[in-house]
């Protein structure tokens, strides 16, 4: 994969996420009905749940866009998005686990160059050596 085909996949598959995020944030009396049944169970209301949703989506996604946690929040979105291909099933199951799989790659992959995760691998950090002569030390 190249470095301009990474960086696409990662910032569309971010943005996704983020405008899906950002929509339940706005109308979440809208996406009530995409709960599965057993949500009614819960001692917190639906929209509420579908707010919260949102604001997960967008906030690993950002991370995701920066690159900060790109491997664990790709694997985290993925693993959401199965479980809404699951309950979702149909084609609609088909496409989000095709989707999944889009973070199960970048997941698995290195993170490319323009990733605070790659800018950070870079920095090296000094630790004091073990071997240390305080005969200077008045």
């Amino acid at each position: 994969m190249t470095f301009a085909s990474r960086i696409v996949l990662r910032w569309s598959w971010a943005l996704l996420f983020v405008w899906f995020g950002v929509q339940q944030l706005l109308h979440p009396a809208q996406w009530v009905a995409f709960l599965p049944v057993w949500i009614g169970y819960f001692p917190i209301p639906p929209e509420m749940l579908v707010q919260l949703n949102g604001w997960t989506e967008v906030c690993v996604a950002v991370l995701i866009l920066v690159g900060c946690y790109t491997r664990f929040s790709a694997a985290f979105l993925a693993l959401h998005l199965f479980g809404i291909a699951i309950t979702a099933g149909g084609a609609i199951g088909v496409r989000d686990a095709t989707l999944a799989m889009v973070g199960v790659s970048l997941a698995l992959g290195e993170p490319d160059e323009w990733t605070l995760d790659a800018k950070l691998k870079d920095v090296k950090i000094v630790a004091p050596s073990a071997n240390t002569d305080h005969s200077d030390i008045h």
